[in-house]
């Protein structure tokens, strides 16, 4: 099955491990999570690509943050992903490494556990 739609996504090791992943037939996609869930940062969405190849998927997304104590404080994290989808399950790991914005490696890579499952708006 293919990995296009809606997911929800536990990141176990993020600052806030729930998150909601878009995958469009473009090979563009979307992730969300609470702003309020990381109460260091303040995280946009991320935005990307992916591309599959049979069961297996990779790909990677762009997103800012900015310190909630210093908005000067911005860096750019790039977040790849590869996952392997059953159904309308998925399982696989990310990495995100966050830079200044002159280009310096600030942080990461911070690598966590990705599982997914395909939202039914049924329940």
């Amino acid at each position: 099955m293919t990995i296009v739609g809606v997911w929800e996504v536990l990141a176990a090791d993020a600052p806030f491990g729930y998150h909601v992943m878009t995958f469009h037939t473009d090979g563009t996609m979307l992730q969300s999570n609470p702003d309020h869930g990381n109460r260091v940062t303040s995280d946009s969405n991320g935005m990307g690509t992916w591309r599959a190849d049979g069961a297996k998927v990779s790909g990677a997304f762009l997103e800012f943050t900015v310190a909630r104590d210093d908005s000067r404080q911005v860096e750019k994290g790039i977040v790849r992903f590869e996952l392997t989808v059953d159904g309308d399950e998925f399982t696989g790991s990310a990495s995100a490494e966050f830079y200044d914005l002159a280009g310096p490696l600030r942080r990461g890579p911070l690598v966590t556990a990705l599982t997914g499952r395909r939202f039914d708006p049924a329940g």
